[in-house]
C-alpha cells in the first residue's frame, strides 16, 4: 500500500523531531551514545518513509548517522600556555603594538587522520593573544564545529577562561559515534577574543 505525500511528511516531521529529541547532548556520556544509536534507528525509519521500500532504509540511516553527530562529546579538555609574550613575538615577528586584544591561530591539528567508529581523535589548536599596552588578560572563546561535505554536522561546546598574552594550546578529545557515515570530516578550529577572531582547519578520515 502507498503512503499519501502528505502522510509521509506529517510521519517524516514527527520522526525527525524523535531523532532530535533522542539525541540531544543534555545527559550523560552514556545518554549520548545511545542517541547516536537512535539516530540511526529512526533514520532508517525516515528512509522508508521517504522512498516507500526497504532500500531507504540505507538513505535514512546515512541521515540517522547525521543526527547520531549529536552525541560526540567534547573530553579530555587540557587548555596552557606554551610560549610568553616575548616568545610568541620572537618566533612570529609580532613587534607592532596592538590598539586592541588580537587572537591568531597558528595551528588547528587532529589525530589520527584515520579512524573507526568508537576511536578517539585528538584536536590541538595552537593560538597566539596579543594584548594592548596596560591588559593583562583578555577573555578568549575556544570553539570547534565538525563538518562534511560543507555542512556542518555538530558544533562541540565552547571554552572560554581569561588568557594572558603569548601563545596558547588547547587540546582536547571526541570519540567518533557509532553508525555515522564514512568520508572525510573537517574539524574548524576557532578562537575570538571581543572583535577579533581567527579560524584554521583539520581533516580526518572515517572509515567504513
Amino acid at each position: 500500500m502507498k503512503i499519501s505525500k502528505r502522510l509521509s511528511s506529517g510521519a517524516l516531521a514527527v520522526v525527525a523531531s524523535l531523532a532530535v529529541a533522542g539525541c540531544e547532548t543534555t545527559g550523560s556520556v552514556q545518554d549520548q551514545a545511545a542517541g547516536a544509536s537512535i539516530g540511526a534507528v529512526v533514520g532508517c525509519g525516515i528512509g522508508a518513509l521517504v522512498t516507500g521500500t526497504g532500500r531507504g532504509c540505507a538513505t535514512g540511516a546515512a541521515i540517522g548517522g547525521f543526527v547520531g553527530w549529536g552525541a560526540v562529546a567534547l573530553t579530555q579538555y587540557n587548555a596552557q600556555q606554551v610560549r610568553s609574550s616575548s616568545a610568541d613575538s620572537r618566533i612570529y615577528g609580532l613587534t607592532t603594538p596592538v590598539d586592541d586584544t588580537q587572537v591568531k591561530i597558528r595551528r588547528g591539528t587532529s589525530a589520527p587522520k584515520s579512524v573507526r567508529p568508537g576511536d578517539s581523535v585528538d584536536i590541538s589548536t595552537d593560538y597566539s593573544v596579543m594584548l594592548p599596552a596596560g591588559a593583562s588578560n583578555a577573555r578568549v572563546t575556544e570553539s570547534w564545529a565538525l563538518k562534511k561535505d560543507g555542512k556542518t554536522v555538530a558544533n562541540l561546546p565552547k571554552k572560554s577562561a581569561s588568557r594572558a598574552a603569548g601563545g596558547w594550546q588547547a587540546d582536547a578529545e571526541i570519540t567518533i559515534p557509532d553508525n555515522v557515515p564514512a568520508g572525510t570530516y573537517v574539524i574548524e578550529h576557532k578562537v575570538k577574543a571581543g572583535s577579533s577572531y581567527d579560524t584554521d582547519e583539520s581533516t580526518f578520515v572515517v572509515r567504513a
